[in-house]
């Protein structure tokens, strides 16, 4: 059975951390999970570039932050996490690292995460502590809606879920996962496969034979991937971006939840592996991504 027993929730005491906490809560009850608050002091340099050291001042106490940021700890999300089995630690150092290290040492099960995506420009950009930990750490990933006007309370239901998948061998992992999943929690399974049309040859008015040719070929490869998955689902093949087409199949699927694989993000898994970023920031509903 899959199940999520400790649960990571880094925290920078924004308001992106109330507006994950319902998430978490719902995701440790569903579970029965501990839940630990991280919040990661970033270490900055300690004296003023310029001047020598001797002659300058300390740029702050460190003692009296750590100090300060445990007892905020202690108050943050108090209310929102009430019920839950919570550790709370504070560490100082790279965040990205300290996130990475306690999941090694609490055998965390999954990270839940904001993704940082507001305004007119970041919606183009994840943060960079979100980007480095879906590229460093190994557990699966939650993240939240990117975009600040898609987040509803019937989001903390599971309902329905999509999978986007590759046409690749790799991708028959992620399916087992998936359809075990959406079995174990109850949840209607889509699963979708973006076939991109970016070859001019597509776009050419005889180009029916070719775009058929590449449909044909890429159905085998989906009948191959669940022949290894031990799978017999329909999956849909639409055309287009990857991010483009998960996000309205999700949109249409009325999907609570994106299920991606995602691998090593920085190498070539796959062309949906390499657009998780993408992905993650166009979909209209959180996403696992494992």
């Amino acid at each position: 059975m899959i199940t999520f027993q400790r649960i990571l929730f880094p925290v920078d005491f924004s308001k992106q951390d109330y507006e994950v906490a319902p998430f978490v809560k719902a995701m440790a009850s569903r579970f029965q999970s501990e839940v630990t608050l991280l919040h990661v002091v970033d270490s900055v340099p300690a004296w003023q570039g310029g001047v020598e050291p001797e002659a300058s001042q300390p740029v702050f106490d460190l003692v009296t932050l750590m100090k300060e940021r445990r007892k905020r700890l202690c108050r943050h999300l108090s209310d929102g996490l009430a019920g839950l089995r919570v550790n709370r630690t504070v560490e100082l150092g790279d965040p990205t690292m300290e996130i990475a290290k306690c999941v090694r040492e609490r055998r965390i099960d999954l990270i839940m995460m904001p993704t940082h995506g507001y305004g007119p420009f970041r919606r183009f950009l994840l943060g960079s502590v979100t980007a480095k930990v879906l590229h460093d750490t190994d557990c699966p990933v939650w993240t939240g809606v990117h975009t600040d006007q898609l987040w509803s309370q019937k989001q903390y239901q599971w309902r329905r879920f999509l999978c986007a998948v590759d046409a690749d061998p790799k991708d028959a992992e992620l399916l087992r996962w998936a359809v075990q999943f959406a079995s174990e929690q109850n949840a209607d399974l889509q699963v979708v496969h973006a076939m991109h049309e970016s070859a001019p040859m597509l776009a050419a008015r005889d180009s029916s034979s070719i775009r058929d040719f590449l449909l044909d070929t890429t159905h085998q490869r989906l009948d191959k991937l669940q022949s290894d998955a031990g799978t017999h689902l329909e999956i849909q093949v639409r055309l287009g971006r990857v991010g483009n087409v998960v996000r309205d199949a999700a949109a249409a699927h009325e999907a609570d939840l994106v299920i991606i694989g995602r691998g090593l993000i920085q190498q070539m898994l796959g062309r949906l592996r390499s657009e998780a970023y993408t992905i993650i920031r166009e979909a209209p509903c959180p996403v696992i991504s494992i």
